[in-house]
């Protein structure tokens, strides 16, 4: 009889804002890995006429909308900070349409060997049983404040975006750890030793 094929090993991308997940996930991409983005299917379906998009301003009405219709991601991350019922019902909207797509995924690509997915709130959202493996990208703190505060322009959000984040994780994680500041090629290294481990490993 013809052995059974293996299902593939399924790693989650994840840690803090801005400590280089993206970067991770692309890699991996170089490496021939499919890929998923949690943050790329929230764009996606926080388009007009997407079911995100409806949902959200069925719960929340238009006060969220830019001139041209679209939801005003600044305007949602700045209440998200600032209240945390807000938080969770944007994290209920959104989190069972991003699971949908996810298992979708991977249903699409159950013949490849490895799989990768960037979800930055793996753990916030009690998604880590979903994979076999776990990369831990990281930086420090004060790095990562910078790279918000660019990326926000504000301090305060930069703070209150990082102390968020931190407050829903666990005490204690099992995973890879890579340092999101090391130079492209380093990591890309480290990527390799980490894809041959876990090939061996099958």
């Amino acid at each position: 009889m013809p052995s059974e094929k293996k299902r593939p090993v399924k790693i989650a991308v994840t840690g803090p804002p801005a400590a280089g997940k993206s970067t991770v996930l692309a890699l991996l991409q170089d490496f021939g890995v499919p890929t998923f983005s949690a943050d790329a299917v929230v764009k996606a379906l926080s388009r007009p006429c997407r079911e995100g998009y409806h949902l959200f301003c069925q719960r929340f009405g238009e006060g969220f909308l830019t001139a041209s219709g679209e939801l005003d991601r600044r305007l949602i991350l700045e209440a998200m900070l600032a209240d945390p019922q807000f938080k969770k019902t944007l994290e209920e909207i959104f989190h069972p349409l991003v699971k949908k797509e996810l298992f979708r995924w991977f249903e699409k690509e159950k013949g490849e060997e490895v799989l990768a997915a960037e979800i930055p709130l793996l753990y916030q959202a009690g998604w880590a049983d979903f994979f076999d493996q776990v990369i831990w990208v990281d930086c420090p703190e004060e790095l990562l404040l910078a790279r918000l505060k660019k990326r926000l322009g504000r301090k305060d959000l930069a703070r209150k975006l990082l102390d968020q984040y931190q407050a829903g994780l666990p005490p204690k994680r099992k995973a890879f750890e890579l340092a999101g500041y090391l130079p492209r090629e380093t990591l890309a290294e480290k990527i390799t030793a980490i894809l041959n481990q876990l090939k061996r490993q099958k």
